[in-house]
């Protein structure tokens, strides 16, 4: 007895569900209810996280949120320690080319 391959397999429960697949996925009534699955969970994510947020504040502790902000002015100020970096740099070599 022959065991079948994984592609082998994988090929019958294709052409099995395919054309079923297509058929939900052509529905004008399966777009409609994808959007409103994605607009809930967003929903709900935005709801968690505020929750999560206002605990975790509760405990003195930094939330996401903060945790974003945070890592956006760091990189801020590395960009800008760059440029000072860059400026310096420039300064020390006009000065010492001027002597």
């Amino acid at each position: 007895m022959k065991i079948p391959s994984l592609i082998e397999a994988y090929g019958a429960v294709q052409t099995r569900l395919e054309p079923r697949l297509q058929d939900v996925l052509a529905n004008p009534s399966f777009t409609q209810v994808a959007a409103v699955i994605s607009e809930a969970q967003t929903a709900v994510g935005h709801a968690i996280d505020g929750v999560n947020a206002r605990i975790l504040h509760a405990l003195n502790l930094p939330a996401g949120t903060d945790v974003k902000r945070l890592r956006r002015q760091i990189g801020d100020l590395d960009h800008e320690m760059r440029i000072l970096r860059l400026q310096l740099s420039r300064f020390l070599e006009d000065r010492d080319n001027a002597h």
